[in-house]
């Protein structure tokens, strides 16, 4: 079972992105952040992009170490690809620029490049079914859990980086990707009924985080009922995942 998630916060527009590619030998997950700040104006086409570039790269994947450490490389290239297509194709409104303010001149001049116009995070797993073998991926922050029967684990906490430096943002060059085939998770993989979360920053917000967890893995099949009655004030979304 995959749901899919997204609520708004306060801040009145959501530019986060998500969306998973399920197929006979793997799943592969992926949740985005748009940036929404004004400098990044058109984050929320880049969180789709981003999302959309993580789907493409690892859905020929196999389980392969060397290989999944390989593609990590092709995403940003691959983005970056998919943000010059869309930016040739729709030019930048009067709307948008007046939304950058004083940073409007800067992209003008070219002393900004445009795709920092469309930064975001992203979060991306690939679940391979017949290895039970959990590959994940982080450029910026969010979270990724592992919801058992009696306990959570947060396989990646929020601006838990770890001793290797991860880039906050795919839309900076080079992005630095930590390197997740050292985490156990890898070779662990899930077990029966175990839900496994991808979730934007959003769900950090939430004091009483335990017990959202908690409701979730109790109910799976209801995440859009429990989380819309939850006050945030930033946006929030997830993927989740139930073996």
């Amino acid at each position: 079972m995959i749901s899919q998630y997204t609520k708004q916060g306060y801040h009145g527009s959501n530019q986060d992105a998500c969306g998973y590619l399920e197929l006979d030998d793997k799943v592969i997950m992926a949740v985005a952040d748009g940036h929404g700040h004004y400098l990044h104006f058109r984050s929320d086409i880049g969180a789709r992009l981003a999302v959309d570039s993580f789907i493409d790269v690892y859905q020929d994947c196999t389980s392969n170490p060397d290989e999944l450490k390989q593609k990590e490389s092709e995403i940003q290239p691959l983005w970056l690809e998919k943000v010059d297509e869309f930016h040739n194709q729709n030019i930048v409104s009067s709307y948008e620029w007046a939304r950058t303010r004083e940073y409007a001149q800067n992209y003008i001049d070219k002393k900004i490049p445009i795709e920092i116009a469309y930064g975001s995070t992203l979060l991306g797993a690939v679940y391979f079914k017949q290895e039970n073998k959990l590959f994940i991926l982080r450029i910026g922050d969010g979270e990724i859990m592992k919801v058992s029967l009696f306990h959570t684990v947060n396989l990646l906490k929020k601006n838990d980086y770890g001793s290797d430096y991860v880039t906050e943002s795919i839309c900076e060059i080079p992005a630095k990707i930590k390197d997740n085939l050292e985490m156990d998770s890898f070779n662990n993989g899930l077990t029966q009924k175990d839900l496994f979360v991808l979730a934007s920053d959003g769900l950090t917000k939430f004091k009483n985080k335990k017990e959202i967890v908690h409701r979730i893995r109790k109910d799976p099949n209801n995440v859009e009922s429990i989380l819309s009655k939850l006050d945030n004030a930033d946006d929030l979304t997830l993927v989740i995942y139930k073996l």
